[in-house]
């Protein structure tokens, strides 16, 4: 089988030609991070570990950490995880970060 210049490079979740299930990406991911390991071998352990407990929602969660504590703009982690709530994204903040938010969230709270 060959393959065609049509199939797009990343598949859909939604239903369609070119969708992908939640359990094919989450084995394809559970792959990535087994090869992965077995590179990192046994010079790091501690990390072995963890990416053999890596899943899609770990990736998730890890890029909202990471944008967050690059500068990313809390409502814009909210609207990329696809969160209602600002308040959903607080588990993703760290030490000041925290601190901050729920200074910020008091501020501005409702006082009616």
């Amino acid at each position: 089988m060959h393959w065609s210049p049509r199939t797009p490079l990343l598949g859909t979740l939604e239903q369609g030609e070119s969708s992908i299930t939640a359990t094919r990406l989450w084995n394809v991911v559970k792959r990535f991070f087994a090869k992965a390991t077995e590179v990192i071998g046994p010079d790091s352990p501690a990390t072995v570990d963890k990416l053999l407990r890596a899943s899609p929602h770990w990736m998730r969660h890890t890029h909202a950490s990471h944008s967050l504590a690059r500068g990313a703009e809390l409502t814009s982690v909210r609207d990329n995880l696809r969160h209602a709530s600002l308040s959903t994204n607080a588990i993703y903040l760290h030490g000041d970060e925290v601190k901050r938010a729920r200074q910020l969230r008091e501020a501005f709270a409702d006082r009616g």
